[in-house]
């Protein structure tokens, strides 16, 4: 099986602050909200298209099976978030604070295995730890667990990174640690492999990089750290 290699390239782009932090700090460190008056106004965003099922990575599957309430909703909850000021200012504000508090680290160092997808607790991880880091915490702040989605991707140079999108009522947008700002999908540069269905275990190829063909299990694999 072909691997697609993951660097999560990039990673001191994040601001790091007060070395390791646990969930809860960061969570907790999230400021309050601001007046919905004061808040940026939301870029304009699109629906993002589904393909085919594909396999999903076998680190997602495995974290699932270690913790199946974070990955299957059983049809409960909206498929998509109502997006508005307040929504938009928790979404960036969730972003930001996850990276400041994940100090990044390969799997291969942190757990001793080559792929380890897990919701950090020690303040390191790599790039699908803050993604499920930030997912989790926008549960927990309410928005419906089904428009909170995996992805994969290619960054412009050309390796694999995982990160969190958010499915609204207004398109789709992109929570990453690469990156301070929360994008619309289509601002980010990336190529498009594959993303989480609403709320499922399962996946789905989306993007250019699967247009005219379907992905097999060759093509989606487990994202991993050089």
């Amino acid at each position: 099986m072909v691997r697609f290699a993951s660097t999560c390239v990039g990673l001191a782009f994040c601001a790091l602050v007060g070395g390791c932090q646990s969930a809860e700090l960061a969570t907790n460190a999230i400021a309050p909200s601001p007046p919905a008056d004061t808040v940026a106004a939301i870029p304009a965003s699109t629906f993002m298209p589904a393909g085919d099922d594909v396999a999903p990575p076998s680190g997602f599957l495995a974290f699932c099976k270690r913790d199946p309430g974070q990955c299957a909703t059983s049809g409960a909850g909206a498929a998509v978030a109502h997006i508005d000021p307040r929504t938009w200012q928790t979404l960036n504000r969730v972003n930001a604070a996850w990276n400041g508090a994940i100090t990044p680290m390969e799997d291969a160092a942190h757990y001793g295995v080559v792929d380890y997808w897990t919701i950090p607790v020690d303040g390191y991880g790599d790039c699908e730890d803050y993604a499920l880091a930030k997912r989790k915490s926008l549960s927990d702040f309410g928005l419906p667990q089904a428009a909170l989605r995996m992805a994969v991707v290619r960054t412009r140079g050309g390796t694999a990174h995982a990160v969190l999108t958010v499915a609204t009522d207004r398109g789709d947008y992109v929570l990453d640690n690469l990156n301070a700002k929360v994008l619309p999908w289509t601002a980010t540069g990336y190529v498009w492999i594959a993303r989480q269905a609403p709320g499922q275990v399962r996946w789905s190829a989306i993007g250019s990089a699967t247009a005219g063909r379907n992905l097999t299990t060759a093509d989606i694999i487990e994202t991993q750290d050089r």
